[in-house]
């Protein structure tokens, strides 16, 4: 199974990415008011198979990911594509050095999530892309995506645990 993880990482990060898409409107038309929860379901499965593939690769994986985002949400080439292999170093730097456990999956997630974040709202307040204010991005964006993708992977942890373990026994 380990030898086939190569062709079926694009596979899974491809169907992670359009599941993000789909559970983002959904949380966001059932939040109140002009909450938007993101989901950040591509990080999550990023965080456990960038341990279990080449590094090179999944750079350019993520690079090709990162492309897509820009075209299917941000209409610019630029942002996501630079960040998602950037914050996919970042995660295999700490794997590398920290075992993976809940909590610090959950640590490393909050760092993934506010950094993409943050970058992007700063990259897009320097390009004017938006005028939204610092305060309402954090209360009304940041904030609840980054409790709903701790939730999720709080309650889903041994789900991702069991599936990426078998992967490496294999």
């Amino acid at each position: 199974m380990k030898r086939y993880f190569n062709y079926l990482s694009p596979m899974v990060l491809f169907i992670a990415f359009l599941l993000d898409a789909q559970l983002s409107t959904l949380l966001s038309n059932l939040a109140p008011g002009t909450v938007s929860i993101t989901s950040y379901l591509l990080f999550i499965t990023g965080m456990y198979i960038v341990d279990k593939i080449n590094l090179t690769y999944s750079l350019i994986l993520f690079s090709i990911l990162g492309v897509i985002y820009d075209i299917y949400y941000l209409d610019i080439l630029g942002i996501s594509t630079t960040l998602f292999p950037l914050i996919i170093y970042i995660v295999y730097y700490f794997t590398t050095k920290i075992h993976l456990n809940r909590w610090i999956s959950l640590m490393i997630l909050v760092v993934m999530i506010f950094s993409f974040e943050f970058t992007s709202f700063a990259l897009a307040r320097l390009f004017q892309l938006t005028n939204l204010s610092m305060f309402i991005f954090v209360v009304y964006n940041l904030l609840p995506s980054l409790l709903y993708n701790l939730f999720f992977l709080f309650i889903f942890y041994p789900l991702f645990k069991k599936s990426f373990v078998i992967t490496d026994k294999t």
